[in-house]
């Protein structure tokens, strides 16, 4: 079995690109070929409408003389093809639209009415030859699935278009989170297993499961207001390093450690059965001063605040590096101030249960 997938995102090391890798390697594993095209490395222009490869002499073969000849030959050589594009406004990207339109040499200028959707539509050249089906991954940045709308329905008309049946949908919102796996890991691995496993599933089942398409669209924010949140921070800081998103690898470094967002994080893993009706507020005074954040614990829930406390129940002093070592879980809250790394005033009750009130969210 062989599987054409066309990536037609302009980041090569953008989401849609890691999330293409997680598919192929599950195709791979399952014995199938893989044949991957980045239209980001091909000449392929736009459709130019002259309707050349409709004329008896052409054979179905396009009058631009570029690499669309070749990716028409591997779609003709293949059992399933996938659409791997990043979102531009709602849809398909230019990359993948200018790919899309070159298909028309797959189809003939003969009407006739589609089984599956009862549209009018023109019918394949070559009636059982290349792709059954057809799968798409989609990453998008905003949240929700509603943003998906768009380029969904589309890719149910392309499908229909030229004769395919669409066999998967992956798609994947608030993809620049995926670099945010702090407060979310067990869904950050279950989302990158999904792509995996729909990969092994469209070789072995000739389809992409509804649970799997289901755990590749888990959201990573739990509300819009913590997205907004996130998401302003996310490029507050590609202004500072000014890399206006395009540098990912720079951004992600900066971000994972960035306490607007590691914060609230670690507020998220209070334990509320551990918690019960504990009232207290911890305050965190980082770097001598010059910043801090404080916990107000109340009825089971952990509201972040940045800034100092007139009135903390126990104050940690520390480094700004600590206190991301200490979210992380990389070091214990009481083993930190018996060695002098953490500095602790207050209630060292509260400090004892500090690992049992916070407990990482690989737990």
């Amino acid at each position: 079995m062989k599987l054409l997938v066309v990536i037609g995102a302009p980041r090569r090391t953008g989401y849609t690109r890691e999330l293409v890798d997680l598919f192929c390697a599950g195709a791979r594993g399952a014995g199938a070929e893989v044949e991957v095209r980045d239209l980001s490395d091909l000449d392929v222009r736009p459709c130019t409408g002259c309707y050349g490869c409709w004329r008896p002499e052409t054979a179905g073969r396009c009058v631009q003389l570029d690499e669309m000849a070749d990716l028409i030959d591997l779609y003709y050589e293949s059992s399933y093809m996938v659409l791997a594009t990043s979102l531009y406004f709602y849809s398909f990207s230019a990359l993948m639209k200018a790919f899309v339109e070159r298909l028309l040499p797959v189809v003939r200028p003969r009407i006739e009415r589609s089984p599956r959707l009862g549209l009018l539509r023109n019918a394949a050249r070559h009636p059982g030859r290349g792709p059954a089906g057809a799968v798409l991954i989609a990453t998008g940045a905003h949240r929700g699935l509603a943003n998906m709308k768009g380029i969904g329905a589309t890719f149910d008309l392309v499908c229909e278009g030229i004769s395919l049946e669409p066999r998967g949908r992956l798609l994947r919102t608030e993809s620049y989170f995926l670099d945010f796996a702090a407060g979310k890991p067990l869904t950050h691995r279950k989302i990158r297993a999904a792509f995996e496993a729909a990969g092994r599933e469209l070789v072995t089942n000739g389809r992409v499961s509804t649970e799997t398409e289901e755990d590749a669209a888990l959201p990573l924010a739990d509300d819009d207001e913590t997205f907004v949140d996130r998401a302003n921070v996310y490029w507050e800081i590609a202004k500072e390093i000014d890399t206006h998103g395009a540098d990912r690898h720079r951004l992600s470094a900066r971000a994972a450690v960035d306490l607007r967002i590691l914060m609230p994080e670690l507020a998220a893993c209070l334990d509320p059965s551990v918690a019960g009706d504990l009232e207290a507020v911890i305050l965190f005074d980082l770097d001598g001063g010059d910043s801090s954040w404080h916990l107000e614990i109340a009825r089971g829930t952990c509201t972040p605040r940045p800034g100092s406390h007139d009135a903390p129940d126990l104050t940690l002093r520390m480094s700004e590096e600590t206190l991301v070592d200490l979210i992380f879980a990389r070091i214990d809250a009481r083993a930190a101030v018996s060695d002098g790394t953490i500095e602790a005033g207050g209630s060292r009750t509260l400090l004892a249960r500090m690992p049992r009130l916070f407990p990482p969210p690989s737990r």
